[in-house]
């Protein structure tokens, strides 16, 4: 059975999808059974099961849906005609807005890496999860090419490639850790947000003058 894009996803597979990963990000994969994701869409479990296999597949298919729904808003801005340092501030942007508009998607990935809840058990779920894997990879790439060029142009300083790249993924990905609305807050609020984190972002890779008391 193929993870469709959420996107393009059937309304009723849409609506598993949000409601797993508002409950495995509130309670916990381990702690979430399939009759809680049917309760909190007013289903049964055989809606539930008519389109995911397990409750590993439907994991498979909130983490491979954190990648899509946070590529479906960086790659067009990677695809733009801009410079390597506005494209990186471009992207940085879109995905911090991404991690907040889509945030119990990419809350269950990360606590999933973190506890290490569940490896998949099947070889379906195996090849889901190589599936996933691809995906993550191809979607580092997109940064790891604007990173790399803005070294070859000198916009970012020389250092090594993939240590600048997941260091600045783990910055861009931190609000999924402390992010949460707040009461009144607008679309203006969480673009500012996302501005401050891509400066963080941009600043991490912009070569700086020497300071007079370099650390040791």
């Amino acid at each position: 059975m193929a993870l469709d894009s959420p996107a393009k996803a059937p309304n009723s597979r849409r609506t598993i999808l949000d409601a797993a990963a508002a409950c495995f990000a509130r309670q916990g994969f381990a702690q979430t059974s399939i009759d809680d994701i049917a309760r909190a869409i007013g289903a049964t479990k055989g809606k539930i099961y008519h389109h995911f296999r397990s409750k590993g597949e439907l994991l498979s298919a909130v983490r491979k849906s954190s990648i899509l729904l946070t590529s479906a808003q960086v790659e067009p801005v990677f695809l733009a005609n801009q410079a390597p340092r506005a494209r990186f501030h471009s992207m940085a942007m879109a995905h911090v807005r991404a991690m907040i508009e889509q945030l119990p998607y990419h809350r269950v990935v990360i606590e999933n890496l973190r506890k290490g809840d569940i490896g998949p058990s099947t070889p379906h779920e195996r090849a889901l999860m190589q599936e996933i894997r691809t995906l993550q990879r191809g979607y580092e790439d997109l940064f790891r090419t604007v990173i790399t060029q803005g070294m070859q142009n000198g916009a970012f300083h020389s250092q090594p490639v993939s240590v600048a790249l997941h260091s600045v993924l783990m910055l861009l990905n931190a609000p999924v850790f402390w992010y949460h609305p707040r009461q009144g807050e607008t679309a203006a609020d969480r673009v500012a947000i996302a501005r401050q984190i891509a400066d963080m972002a941009l600043a991490a890779l912009t070569p700086r003058a020497e300071p007079k008391d370099p650390l040791p």
